[in-house]
């Protein structure tokens, strides 16, 4: 299952080593960014550093003009003194046209193009269920709230809440609402409240396959995977980091991964991301675990 907010955040710094996806990811937003919660967006960033600000606000200033996505433009707000602006694509030559916009928040490119190529999402595909949920609850943390149920056995209002991005008011209220209706069950341990609801009942939505074989989508971390991967990312990138010792190379990953995996204890991928946390390798070795960490995911 795709985390829409999460994949814009991380997009902003990794599809920036190909102008097209960046262009692509952009082109999609004019299409179907009213399917994001920016508000939800703007927590993730804040509470997992993911993403660039300063090209998010180049990008929503863009967004805003249109009636559609006037919500874009509560991240506009906090405008920057960039100073001298840098290209936003370093393996590309900059060109003596510039997009004034992102120019204002400190950064070179070419001026955008409304190419409106990109689809909306496919229903029928397990990666949009979230999306698919919004369309059908409203793009609140409801759906999310029903997303997370639907694809675990139970949870409290707080791991649900710390999962899904949202404040634990917010997701308590909405869980009270769901057991209300019926649909949504809710037990007490201790001085814990767990809610569930009975996957079978849920099952009309999974529209990929024969519903007797269909699955429900796995649910994964994504901002802490996009937090880990990131992370890693920035440490290996520092001028001169590959000239220093394995030992260094390891302590400084570990710095990185350890906080995360302490995140991930329960969540897909935790085993691979605590074998990262040993502290004993190197960057190349942690590096080539990361890839196979994300074949996992995505198998």
């Amino acid at each position: 299952m795709v985390d829409p907010e999460a994949l814009v955040l991380i997009s902003t710094v990794f599809a920036r080593h190909d102008a097209r996806l960046f262009d692509e990811m952009f082109d999609w937003l004019r299409g179907n960014g009213t399917w994001i919660n920016v508000m939800r967006l703007t927590r993730l960033q804040a509470e997992y550093g993911l993403g660039d600000a300063s090209v998010l606000g180049a990008m929503a200033e863009h967004l805003a003009q249109e009636s559609v996505n006037h919500k874009w433009k509560v991240m506009t707000k906090a405008h920057p003194n960039p100073g001298e602006p840098r290209p936003l694509f370093a393996h590309l030559a900059v060109l003596n046209r510039t997009d004034e916009k992102f120019r204002q928040w400190g950064w070179l490119r070419p001026p955008m193009e409304n190419r409106g190529l990109s689809r909306p999402p496919r229903p029928n595909h397990p990666a949009t269920f979230l999306l698919k949920l919004r369309a059908l609850f409203g793009r609140q943390s409801r759906a999310e709230v029903l997303a997370w149920l639907m694809t675990h056995i139970s949870g409290h209002p707080a791991e649900i809440a710390r999962e899904t991005g949202y404040f634990r008011g917010s997701v308590q209220g909405v869980l009270n609402e769901l057991e209300l209706s019926g649909h949504v069950l809710a037990t007490r341990s201790g001085r814990e409240k767990y809610f569930m609801t009975g996957h079978d009942q849920w099952r009309f939505l999974l529209t990929w396959a024969a519903r007797d074989q269909a699955e429900f989508p796995r649910w994964v971390s994504w901002p802490n995977i996009f937090a880990l991967l990131r992370g890693v990312h920035d440490a290996v990138d520092q001028p001169g980091f590959e000239a220093h010792s394995a030992e260094f190379q390891a302590l400084e990953l570990k710095r990185v991964i350890d906080p995360i995996a302490a995140r991930l204890t329960n969540e897909g991928g935790a085993a691979a991301i605590q074998k990262l946390s040993r502290g004993e390798n190197g960057s190349a070795v942690v590096v080539a675990e990361l890839q196979q960490m994300m074949t996992e995911l995505e198998a």
